[in-house]
């Protein structure tokens, strides 16, 4: 039995073995300090924190954009956000023309002391920036008794002017550094192609703290935390809600030789993001954050969403999203698609209206289906037909969003291009058979003319009959004279 052709050669595998991991600490290429550092800058964010802190006493301290710049370092490299991972990460790990440039002190001759002494003055500078955006300030070192949580929360949601203007302060820096990736790909083109359509979603933050105790009676360090549920779920995830927008993409029915299964190779960027207690203001938080791209120019495409949305009043997200020039893609529960209601004689399956005169079998296509059975329509070909025949069926958009976002809709069976033939219809509004036109000479029956010209023949294949047949015989019809030119 002869050796594997790896035993023959050990030299060749020590070569490959991976090298002992030194003792030296990692170093970050003062090129990534700089490219976060300048996303700092281009984001305006610290304008906005330099003339909040504007005034305010006792000595400067650490910038704030050094432990800014810090966060990020710590976020990218050790997917951290912990202030003693950005003390590490500012001593440790950054080369001299880094340390010169966020003003950081050479860790060489520090000692412990030393050491100690630069923690507290990123402590210091961080929450000295917390307490000048914080709403209602509290103490966040210990829990508080349940009464007096609950008084920090209502002084939280405060609608005096300081506390307003506090709330959308905090918001706005969180708009920016979202929207300022946003503004970079867009600058750089990377949206070529997208048309617009969104995926928004409410994702849980969980957080660092214990939640409530009702033994106790003390409630948790993040006073505005809550219990997130996810759909399905009844475990609840303590901390707080993310409204998250994505660039999101339709699938391409053949392929696309950049993008692959999807329409447009853009990527799929977060465009916007609010921070919110469980539960609370979900469908105005959406309408913030898509408010936010309207200076972008940016198309409105399909606007697709969660279980979360569809419970919300139509004055909170369906009709700000309309005037926003958004169409609506809710999802419902298993026991709530197919036939839904009614409104006004329409049928309203899974969320639109359409002619009563779908058949059954169509409108309850998807009655019963579980979401693994929906989600996977594609291989469902008895299903994929089924929802493709509802098409002709649905009422029709005739007029966009109004100031209310209300919009207008018209029947399938009107207009000059009907999608479906509707007997009911032409009872109603009275409209006449249409008259049989007089054959030419010279013209094969069965056809007509267009206005320019060419013969056209009705598809018998499509879903309007064609005109009814003139009465009569051959005898019955003007005989054909020649009109050419003698000669």
């Amino acid at each position: 039995m002869s050796k594997p052709r790896a035993w023959r050669r050990p030299e060749e595998i020590r070569k490959c073995r991976p090298r002992p991991v030194t003792d030296a600490p990692f170093e970050i290429p003062d090129s990534k300090v700089g490219q976060l550092d300048a996303l700092l800058h281009g984001s305006r964010v610290l304008e906005l924190i330099d003339t909040e802190l504007a005034g305010r006493p006792g000595p400067d301290g650490l910038p704030v954009r050094t432990v800014l710049v810090g966060l990020l370092l710590s976020l990218h490299y050790h997917r951290s956000a912990s202030l003693a991972d950005v003390c590490r990460v500012l001593l440790d790990e950054l080369r001299a023309p880094a340390r010169g440039w966020l003003g950081v002190p050479d860790p060489g001759p520090l000692d412990d002391h030393g050491r100690h002494a630069f923690t507290r003055r990123v402590y210091r500078s961080f929450d000295r920036l917390t307490t000048a955006l914080d709403p209602f300030r509290c103490d966040r070192r210990r829990r508080l008794p349940a009464d007096a949580a609950a008084l920090a929360v209502a002084a939280w949601e405060g609608v005096d002017d300081e506390r307003v203007r506090r709330r959308a302060l905090l918001q706005e820096i969180s708009d920016r550094l979202v929207l300022t990736t946003v503004r970079l790909a867009h600058r750089r083109g990377m949206f070529k192609g997208w048309r617009g359509d969104v995926g928004v979603d409410t994702t849980p933050f969980p957080s660092w703290h214990r939640p409530p105790s009702r033994r106790r009676n003390l409630a948790s360090v993040e006073i505005t935390a809550g219990w997130h549920f996810c759909g399905g779920s009844d475990e609840g995830i303590f901390g707080h809600s993310a409204t998250l927008l994505v660039a999101a993409s339709r699938r391409h029915p053949t392929g696309h030789p950049q993008a692959g299964k999807r329409v447009s190779g853009h990527p799929q960027l977060v465009l916007g993001l609010v921070l919110d207690t469980p539960g609370k203001r979900i469908g105005p938080n959406a309408i913030h954050a898509l408010t936010k791209l309207v200076p972008f120019g940016f198309p409105a495409g399909i606007l697709a969403s969660d279980r979360a949305y569809t419970d919300q009043v139509s004055e909170h997200f369906a009709q700000p999203a309309r005037r926003l020039g958004y169409q609506l893609v809710l999802d419902y529960k298993q026991e709530h698609r197919g036939i839904q209601g009614t409104h006004q004689g329409a049928l309203l399956v899974d969320g639109s209206l359409a002619c009563p005169a779908m058949p059954t079998t169509l409108a309850q296509a998807t009655n019963g289906l579980d979401d693994d059975a929906v989600r996977g329509i594609d291989d469902n070909v008895q299903l994929s037909e089924q929802i493709t025949a509802r098409e002709p069926y649905f009422l029709r958009l005739k007029e966009s969003a109004d100031e209310r976002g209300a919009i207008r809709l018209q029947c399938p069976a009107s207009g000059p291009s009907p999608a479906v033939a509707c007997p009911r219809f032409n009872q109603v509004h009275q409209i006449p058979a249409p008259r049989p036109a007089a054959r030419r000479p010279h013209q094969p029956a069965g056809h007509r003319r267009t206005h320019r010209g060419q013969a056209h023949r009705p598809d018998p294949s499509s879903g309007t009959p064609a005109g009814p047949a003139p009465e009569g015989t051959a005898a019955d019809l003007p005989e054909a004279h020649d009109h050419r030119p003698p000669g």
